[in-house]
């Protein structure tokens, strides 16, 4: 859906060259502002697929010593890959379904005017994004943080925070699937409204099953992994 975003160019790069063994297991990875320089991308992009690609254990990261190669591509194949991606999406999800419906029904309770004002406007802007076919990247995870900051609970919103590169990785796959914009795009404005209104069984019972749909889609292994 739409261009590419720059980190996903430097994260597809970067697993080619390990499937073509130009990196192998065990060996360091060039430091990242040369890879920057080579890929001729921003530090920050290199950084953000190298954390995924760190997290899924194709690359291992070690603070002060250098990015390693930790998983052997060349013999993979691409079946082998993408379980690998959907098993870390997969409990990424399951994670998620733990956490963010109680953090929506927290926010129903807890929100103050101003706060469920902006989710609805979020979720609205969202959905001016689908009716025009426009990427909503950006609504979606601003979305999911605003909820969690109307939940007035520091440690969750921490725990949500540290899982952000997952979650941008998380979003870009789903939104390729079929009538998933849509989708998610009513729930947003549902769970919005329940917010507005003060009413958490709702908004958890609504972010339960937008989570849920998101899980059987992973489950199936479908959707561009």
């Amino acid at each position: 859906m739409g261009k590419k975003l720059t980190y996903e160019t430097v994260y597809d790069q970067i697993k080619q060259n390990i499937k073509e063994g130009i990196w192998k297991q065990g060996e360091q990875l060039p430091p990242l502002e040369q890879l920057s320089a080579e890929l001729g991308v921003g530090i920050s992009s290199v950084r953000e697929a190298v954390r995924i690609l760190g997290k899924q254990k194709i690359l291992r990261i070690e603070q002060g010593r250098g990015t390693y190669v930790e998983q052997d591509l060349s013999a993979a194949p691409a079946s082998r890959i993408d379980f690998l991606e959907r098993a870390t999406m997969l409990q990424l999800t399951e994670s998620r379904l733990i956490i963010e419906p109680e953090l929506a029904a927290l926010a129903a309770a807890k929100a103050s005017d101003e706060e469920a004002a902006e989710i609805m406007e979020t979720a609205r802007a969202m959905q001016r994004k689908v009716e025009k076919g426009q990427d909503f990247l950006k609504e979606d995870m601003r979305f999911h943080e605003l909820i969690a900051k109307a939940s007035h609970n520091e440690i969750m919103y921490r725990m949500l925070e540290m899982i952000t590169d997952l979650l941008v990785d998380s979003r870009r796959k789903s939104m390729k699937w079929e009538g998933m914009d849509e989708k998610a795009s009513s729930y947003h404005y549902l769970i919005a409204q329940a917010i507005v209104q003060s009413n958490p069984t709702q908004a958890r019972a609504l972010m339960k099953c937008h989570l849920e749909d998101m899980l059987v889609e992973f489950q199936k292994g479908e959707g561009e992994i």
